[in-house]
């Protein structure tokens, strides 16, 4: 069996010093909301890493910052996680309710060595991610 990475946040595991993630996937995924969720200065030792998706949380429901977010995800998906192939970005946010301030984001990657293709999707939703703002 392979071994991943640890599991955040840190506990004792049974067969390891820390509790393992069981698949690539879970660990793939673990590094996408990492990425996702830090915003561009906040790691120290590399300012640039993020997308800092909280600051596109309260913008206008507009295509251009749609499309704005999709490339910066793209971009720091090809820097930092440069061994996953992007096919597809969506940014989904209500149009029904002006004030909802809530998004999907939705990613279809590719692993090297691995046909099919995988979907990370993060909802963001200030009521129920509350521990993330």
């Amino acid at each position: 069996m392979p071994l991943y990475g640890p599991k955040w946040p840190l506990k004792s595991g049974d067969e390891d010093a820390f509790a393992l993630y069981d698949t690539v996937e879970e660990q793939i995924s673990f590094y996408l909301k990492n990425l996702m969720l830090t915003s561009p200065g906040e790691n120290i030792s590399d300012p640039g890493y993020g997308v800092g998706i909280r600051r596109f949380l309260f913008e206008q429901n507009i295509d251009s910052v749609r499309s704005s977010l999709s490339s910066r995800v793209r971009s720091q998906v090809s820097t930092y996680l440069p061994y996953l192939t992007i096919s597809d970005i969506q940014v989904l946010a209500s149009s029904e309710d002006i004030d909802n301030s809530s998004m999907t984001i939705r990613l279809v990657y590719g692993i090297p060595g691995d046909v099919t293709q995988k979907v990370f999707e993060m909802d963001l939703d200030p009521e129920t991610t509350i521990g993330f703002y």
